[in-house]
């Protein structure tokens, strides 16, 4: 094991989509180097979709994928979980090392063991968390997740070696796959047959008049040909409002909400963007996109207010509202490509 080092904390940016626990920790990372990772940023993340007859409410979802071996300038390394407590009996070990040679570490555990998450000591809940840092002197290890209740994304937190051994111990296996993987992430990773991100303003133009004509991208996944696409994915919204209205009871999960909140955030950042390089000269289209977050927070807070006091008036208010967004958005969206088509 490597000892020079005793104490390791890699840096991490406050994540501009924070909704998802991939999401967050790959934007967490990628924005400490904002020169290679905001061209790749603000080129995704534009398509969002809407899943219908979905049971568990949280059913919109952006399109671009944040796996971590889907960024831009990273290596990743995985071991399936099986392996890692087959092979490194004493995890930390191996920890230490990947940390010590610059490299994040994205496990999940189990939150009954790691203090400041909501399940700590309630009940067994297991979850991703991105290991950062560690103070060898102390024993703990510095990780990101999502703490506090509602959970929000918190980086720099303690967990001693031991609580660390313990949350890993019971973190039985979950379905999803990537669960069952320890991820070593390298960032930034640069070798002679590394890609280098070109950045288009032509395929960032295809993608705003995709969301723009709710067209299906179904270049990843086939099955999302049934999915609601770009605006059309506010008339599923109101589909689901009026289920709720019905139901007397909240249907519509909030990281529905929270995810087109990012949404309109990353806009934001993309008209900067485009803004700063000169590929818009009309910063109007910055105060359109503000617009259009300020609108998508008013439905937010409706939603947020139906699940504290139940009234059928915070879902028609709800409902006129997403009207009104969707109208807005698609004039916004209308202006900015004729303005970019220039």
């Amino acid at each position: 094991m490597i000892t020079d080092n005793r104490v390791v904390n890699l840096p991490l940016e406050i994540p501009i989509i924070d909704v998802h626990s991939f999401h967050a920790f790959s934007q967490a990372i990628i924005l400490t180097r904002p020169e290679k990772s905001l061209p790749w940023l603000v080129t995704n993340y534009i398509h969002i979709f809407g899943v219908p007859h979905f049971d568990k409410g949280n059913f919109i979802h952006l399109a671009t994928s944040s796996h971590f071996h889907s960024l831009p300038y990273s290596y990743v390394s995985k071991l399936h979980t099986d392996q890692l407590r087959a092979w490194f009996p004493d995890s930390i070990e191996l920890f230490v090392d990947c940390l010590n040679k610059q490299q994040y570490l994205a496990i999940a555990l189990d939150e009954y063991f790691i203090p400041g998450m909501h399940a700590y000591q309630k009940y067994h809940l297991v979850h991703h968390v991105l290991v950062h840092g560690y103070d060898w002197e102390q024993r703990l290890f510095r990780i990101a997740g999502f703490f506090a209740d509602p959970p929000v994304f918190t980086a720099n937190q303690t967990l001693s070696f031991e609580q660390f051994q313990e949350a890993l111990a019971h973190a039985v296996p979950v379905p999803q796959r990537a669960s069952q993987t320890l991820e070593i992430i390298q960032f930034p990773y640069q070798a002679l047959n590394t890609p280098i991100f070109e950045f288009d303003i032509k395929l960032i133009m295809r993608s705003l008049e995709e969301h723009l004509l709710s067209k299906p991208v179904t270049e990843r996944n086939p099955k999302r040909i049934d999915f609601w696409f770009g605006l059309r994915a506010y008339d599923l919204f109101i589909q689901f409002l009026e289920l709720e209205r019905e139901s007397d009871k909240p249907i519509i999960h909030m990281k529905a909400l929270q995810t087109l909140v990012n949404h309109k955030k990353l806009m934001i950042e993309r008209m900067k963007y485009l803004s700063a390089n000169n590929y818009m000269t009309d910063d109007r289209f910055i105060n359109m996109a503000e617009q259009v977050l300020r609108k998508t927070m008013i439905v937010h807070q409706l939603c947020v207010k139906q699940r504290i006091v139940q009234n059928p008036h915070n879902i028609t208010r709800a409902i006129h509202n997403i009207k009104q967004l969707q109208a807005y958005e698609k004039e916004f969206l209308e202006g900015l490509l004729d303005h970019l088509g220039r």
